[in-house]
């Protein structure tokens, strides 16, 4: 996903100041804390799907990969 808007999904929101061509975000430390949650996992989701795709391999171990990193979320 674009990691701008996994930022909005996080809560933080673009902060335009008077001059041209500057601007920021605004957030909390809770939106940093669920935007690195997001980010994370959003990582492991594109590696999990490298090993589903991932030719030339016993595709019992790329599926034993792919819901190892999967489970890292959970734990």
């Amino acid at each position: 996903m674009n990691i701008i808007e996994l930022a909005k999904q996080a809560g933080f929101k673009r902060h335009q100041e008077q001059a041209p061509g500057i601007d920021g975000v605004v957030g909390s430390w809770a939106d940093l804390e669920a935007f690195a949650t997001l980010v994370r996992a959003d990582e492991r989701e594109e590696c999990a799907k490298i090993s589903d795709d991932v030719d030339g391999y016993d595709r019992f171990v790329n599926q034993l990969i792919s819901k190892r990193i999967r489970a890292r979320g959970t734990t």
